[in-house]
């Protein structure tokens, strides 16, 4: 399993990365803050008297994805098609609660004097993939080798391709935003620069036990985390390879991925007790 186009969409639209917002009666705005609400309406944060914040706009909210790591492949950019109108009074403080869940920035406080939300309601939504690097490995699916990773599998998500890519409005409102994407960075790197003795060899040993030939000395490399799993690359001759190490069941928030890999991290010190 993987993320699916519009859980992506809702992932990119609730990060804290900074938009851009074009509009055709304004100059492009970038480093525009933003949240979103439960349906997917991006909420951009203002300052009165900024162009977005004086009067309804059509505009266009584009929001890339930042990869986590140097190395980590990217997933693209995620547009946003709307009508964008200045909040006030109750709906204003409501959107500034939203925001906060995400993102809690200290303007959040000054809603409705010196800061302003403007709710952008989708009518169009698409992602823009990002070639991936390095490629996508093809290699059918493998059963399950323990009881949280099931893999690997074909990395099918949508990046590699260069066209974009709509996603049906239904299916944007009602999809979620990952709920382990504000730790990945943090947590991939602490992965790497701390936990390598022990995550690269359990790795090597779920990839080799699902049917991969890895040379003796070949240790996969973590890549990008979501709740559906762990992505990770390999040496591939001349190339490099990626896996999707799937969780199973998929993680249902950042404490679940905590105890699930605790475990694996930690176990050294276990067996001293």
């Amino acid at each position: 399993m993987q993320p699916s186009r519009a859980e992506l969409a809702r992932t990119l639209v609730s990060s804290t990365t900074p938009a851009t917002v074009v509009a055709e009666d304004l100059s492009p705005v970038t480093g525009v803050r933003h949240g979103a609400d439960d349906d997917g309406r991006v909420l951009l944060l203002c300052h009165r008297g900024d162009p977005l914040a004086t009067g309804p706009h059509d505009v266009c909210v584009q929001i890339a994805d930042e990869p986590p790591l140097p190395f980590s492949p990217g997933w693209g950019q995620v547009r946003v098609s709307g009508r964008a109108t200045p909040l006030g009074g109750n709906a204003a403080r409501t959107a500034a609660d939203s925001i906060a869940v995400t993102l809690p920035d200290p303007d959040l406080l000054d809603v409705g004097h010196h800061t302003v939300i403007v709710e952008v309601v989708p009518s169009r939504v698409t992602l823009l993939p990002r070639r991936a690097e390095p490629h996508e490995a093809r290699r059918p699916p493998a059963p399950a080798t323990s009881g949280w990773l099931d893999g690997p599998v074909t990395d099918g998500s949508s990046v590699g391709r260069h066209d974009e890519l709509p996603i049906g409005l239904a299916d944007y409102r009602s999809a979620d935003p990952d709920p382990v994407a504000a730790m990945e960075r943090p947590f991939l790197v602490d992965l790497v620069d701390h936990h390598g003795p022990q995550l690269y060899p359990f790795l090597r040993r779920q990839l080799v036990a699902s049917g991969v030939d890895l040379p003796a000395d070949c240790l996969p490399c973590p890549l990008r985390l979501d709740r559906y799993g762990l992505l990770v690359s390999v040496p591939d001759g001349d190339a490099t390879a990626c896996y999707r190490l799937c969780f199973t069941p998929p993680l249902d928030g950042q404490q679940d991925l905590l105890d699930r890999l605790h475990p694996v991290l930690f176990h050294h010190r276990c067996d001293h007790h």
